[in-house]
């Protein structure tokens, strides 16, 4: 063995950190000799190399691929089930795979899924070993398509400016494998079309170039949207659909494996025992984590980075500590849910132990995709304790110092949760991009950065702005000369943005609404500051535990601020009792009230409360019932603006009766609708709505899950819900009544010959002659499409009943298109795919097999064609693969 290669081995086998000095001690080698063998194996990515002094080095832990498999995935046998089960069919799907799209809020792991996608893959021999999985983020060209089409098809030189030599793309990087698109939603129509063409020839043609090239890859897409951000033609060109839970979907069982297994991983990797609290455990699994495992993730890897921080700081800890003081307040916060899921935790703790302890050793189940995954920041604690100690620091202000620099060192992943989905929700595309680009202008012409806060506070307002202009409101700015002269170039600039607007929105904005602009562009801390110091108070008040607050914190979160204050009203709490708190709060901070109170409450007793502060504290008060989030939003938005009580009042009220009289006329959702109706508790709810979601289609059918505590309120909903839904089922624990609509028992769900009654009943609307006349042009002339797809439909669903089979519509229609094109082959006289074994499988599947056999005779008598047993024997295995098992025994 070689000199350098004897180094990387020793290292490999002893994974701590070493000097240079050291292992030339360990190997009894020349020191100068070790040192060059280590910067030539930093180069080559087989070492790191940790700043300090003296520099140390440790061997790169290489994860193991191989691992990267639907058998470590937490969840497996429960919440990802059935999504592993449909990826398989997916993965397996003669003859080449059915094209996939992966549905997720960001950090559900979707990058994950796909990668343990192509293991199956590779595991299950449909790929060669040495198959190329090749992923890509669509956003990085979004706002360039013709780079975007350049780098996933390729480019000939000369093809555009710049193009200065010929190179493949991505589709050719991964021929004989898998390409995975990532936020897919985010290529344009003709990145689309692009695909299109590529997804049903398997041919492609680079950018420039004159003929089409060949490529057999297999697509898997991943996005945050839903299936309508795409084009209708793609949504079918993509027939297997797999949408992952969030966080606050899965179990705490789950929730508490992904802890364990993120902590041991932390263990192994600093060679060094974790212990967490109880307290601090009980926050993990409870507090409401937006950016779903991700974030999860991220929150652990900061209270370790600063459990590490004490550790190192101070000598009398034998072992990492993760306690309740080092929490993110966001964590502490999940400690205020403990009463609500009594139950749900008590299997789940060890009473008799106050630590959950984590020892190094443990084999590490891989995490790939993860931004934290190395060693940094723990490397930059040891630097900083050890460059500060030189320099006769205290260890308190040590601890102190460095806690502050652990904090920014994880503002990078905090701020990779502003770009959540509520964003999206509350701000259209076509405006958000126009922010972008009006404040990528600013950022040029003023010289500063403005980060995603101020775009987003900035795109509301010019939201609202132009709803208020069509609505012929117009209001004045205080001191409309005062800005002008104080930011002329920002006042100028703002003019520009206001004809961009004005050209976008076909509105015309005012001196007074330009005013306004200005101040978005000239906004820092302390002018921030001076807005917030005489302002108008935001105070929401909720019927239910924690509806106030929650509204108010994610109204906050989007702002990016402080202001406002909650107050929860339990639905046990009289309402003496909540206007004595909310007296006992003003009596303590009236001086900070001097600009008046918009209170928003949802209804009752507190609509009365505004009279009420008037009258004995002398605050001016107004009340806006019937309050919602956006209304919460647009109120402090506009009293951190600084903007007067009586604005805000009526701008918001103009606000709420825009919204209302856009809801007298909606248009109905061409989507059908089941209702799950729960008089019980959410958790029988839940359950109804998982097995329902299971046995329809998800391109027809809706289901909106709904409580309540007695039928009449419940009716309300239905009324508000029927004028724009199209209702067609309600399953439910108690029988409802309602305008005709047809109710099928909760206990229907949980017995197979009735959910066959309820599959029958629902019926399909798959457009079958369409489907068939899209495909015709791929079959040969002499086979009448139209016909066989409605014969092979007729087949399928029989067999589905006679077998009382559930198995999903979009299975059903997938194995539609694989008989068509077998009978089209049948015709042909092209090879077919042998069965392997397949005597002893008919053998074991014998009354599925003549059953099959039975239906598809009058296609073979229609079309003059003979189904072997290999052909039926495919078609048997995907009915039994894909054939859904409920657990129909609870509930």
């Amino acid at each position: 063995m070689k000199a350098k290669e004897q180094v990387l081995a020793f290292l490999k086998d002893h994974p701590q950190e070493f000097t240079a000095q050291q292992l030339a001690g360990e190997l009894k080698s020349d020191r100068t000799n070790i040192s060059r063998y280590l910067n030539e194996l930093t180069k080559s990515g087989d070492v790191k190399k940790i700043d300090g002094r003296p520099v140390k080095f440790q061997v790169i832990i290489k994860a193991n691929e191989e691992n990267i498999t639907f058998e470590n995935l937490i969840g497996r046998d429960d919440s990802l089930k059935s999504q592993i089960q449909k990826s398989k069919a997916a993965i397996l799907y003669p003859p080449r795979g059915l094209h996939t799209i992966i549905f997720g809020e960001t950090g559900t792991g979707k990058t994950m899924f796909a990668e343990c996608m192509y293991h199956f893959a590779v595991s299950s021999k449909v790929l060669q070993s040495s198959a190329p999985f090749i992923t890509f983020n669509c956003a990085d060209y979004a706002q360039n398509p013709q780079l975007l089409f350049g780098h996933i098809f390729g480019v000939t030189k000369g093809a555009f400016t710049g193009a200065e030599e010929t190179r493949d793309g991505l589709v050719a990087q991964a021929d004989g494998g898998i390409l995975f698109l990532d936020e897919i939603h985010r290529l344009p129509p003709e990145g689309q079309e692009m695909l299109f063409t590529f997804i049903d020839k398997g041919v492609y043609r680079p950018l420039g170039a004159n003929e089409e090239q060949n490529a057999s890859v297999q697509i898997i897409g991943a996005t945050t949207e839903t299936s309508a951000s795409f084009l209708s033609t793609f949504n079918r060109r993509i027939p297997m659909q797999i949408e992952l839970p969030p966080l606050r979907e899965r179990s705490m069982d789950e929730r508490l494996a992904i802890i364990k297994t993120f902590l041991q991983q932390e263990a192994n990797r600093l060679n060094e025992e974790i212990s967490i609290d109880k307290r601090s455990l009980l926050g993990f699994l409870l507090y409401p984590a937006e950016g779903n495992i991700g974030q999860l993730k991220r929150d652990l890897k900061l209270v370790c980075a600063k459990a590490f921080l004490h550790y190192q700081a101070n000598d009398g800890h034998e072992k990492l500590m993760v306690t309740e003081e080092d929490l993110p307040l966001n964590v502490q916060k999940g400690l205020l849910y403990m009463k609500d899921v009594p139950d749900t935790l008590g299997p789940l703790m060890d009473n008799k132990n106050l630590y959950l302890n984590l020892k190094p050793g443990t084999e590490e189940v891989v995490w790939r995709q993860d931004p934290t995954k190395d060693m940094e920041v723990y490397h930059s604690i040891t630097y900083k304790l050890d460059k500060l100690g030189r320099e006769n620091l205290s260890e308190i202000d040590l601890e102190r110092l460095i806690s502050q620099d652990v904090d920014r060192y994880f503002e990078n992943y905090v701020e990779e949760l502003s770009h959540a989905n509520i964003y999206r929700e509350i701000i259209s595309d076509d405006l958000w991009q126009l922010t972008n680009q009006l404040y990528e202008m600013a950022a040029k012409k003023l010289d500063r950065n403005y980060d995603e806060k101020v775009r987003f506070a900035f795109a509301l307002h010019i939201s609202s702005t132009i709803e208020r202009i069509r609505a012929g409101q117009f209001i004045s700015h205080p001191n409309l000369n005062e800005v002008r002269r104080k930011y002329s170039k920002e006042f100028q600039l703002a003019i520009e943005f206001s004809i961009q607007i004005e050209e976008a929105y076909n509105v015309e904005i005012s001196m007074d609404e330009i005013g306004f602009i200005t101040m978005f562009l000239t906004q820092d801390v302390q002018e921030k500051n001076a807005f917030q110091q005489k302002q108008v108070g935001v105070f929401v008040v909720m019927h239910g535990h924690s509806t106030a607050s929650s509204m108010l914190e994610t109204v906050q979160e989007l702002l990016g601020t402080n202001a406002g204050v909650a107050f929860n009203m339990p639905l046990t709490m009289n309402t003496s009792e909540m206007y004595r708190q909310i007296n006992y709060y003003l009596a303590q901070e009236k001086a900070n009230y001097s600009e008046g109170i918009i209170l928003l409450t949802d209804m009752g007793s507190p609509n009365n409360f505004g009279n009420l502060i008037y009258h004995e504290m002398g605050i001016r008060t107004r009340v806006i019932s019937m309050a919602s989030t956006m209304l919460v939003l647009e109120s402090l938005r506009l009293a951190t603006l600084g903007r007067s009580l009586e604005e805000i009042y009526h701008s918001v009220m103009t606000m709420f009766i825009n919204m209302v009289q856009l809801e007298e006329t909606p248009e109905k959702d061409e989507h059908k609708v089941i209702v799950v109706a729960c008089f019980t508790g959410e958790g029988v709810s839940k359950r109804l709505n998982q097995v329902v979601s299971q046995i329809v289609d998800p391109k027809e059918f809706e289901i909106i899950q709904l409580q309540s505590l007695e039928r009449e309120s419940f009716k309300h909903r239905l009324d508000q819900l029927v004028t724009h839904k199209n209702i067609v089922a309600i399953v439910g624990t108690l029988e409802i009544q309602y305008q005709q609509i047809p109710f099928f028992p909760a206990l229907n769900m949980f017995q197979r010959e009735k959910i066959i009654e309820f599959q029958n009943f629902l019926g399909s609307d798959v457009a079958l002659p369409q489907m068939a006349e899209s495909l015709t042009q791929d079959f040969s002339a002499e086979i009448d499409t139209q016909k066989l797809f409605l014969q092979i439909d007729d087949a399928l669903q029989n067999i589905r009943k006679s077998q009382a089979m559930i198995i999903e519509n979009n299975v059903l229609q997938a194995l539609l298109i694989h008989i068509a094109f077998l009978v089209d082959k049948i015709k042909k006289d092209e090879p077919r795919s042998a069965f392997k074994e397949v005597k002893y499988f008919h053998l074991q599947n014998q009354k599925l097999f003549e059953a099959v056999k039975n239906e598809l005779q009058k296609i073979s008598d229609n079309f003059e064609i003979r189904f072997n047993e290999d052909d039926l024997a495919y078609i048997v295995k995907t009915l039994l693969d894909n054939q859904i098992e409920l657990g129909l025994h609870t509930v």
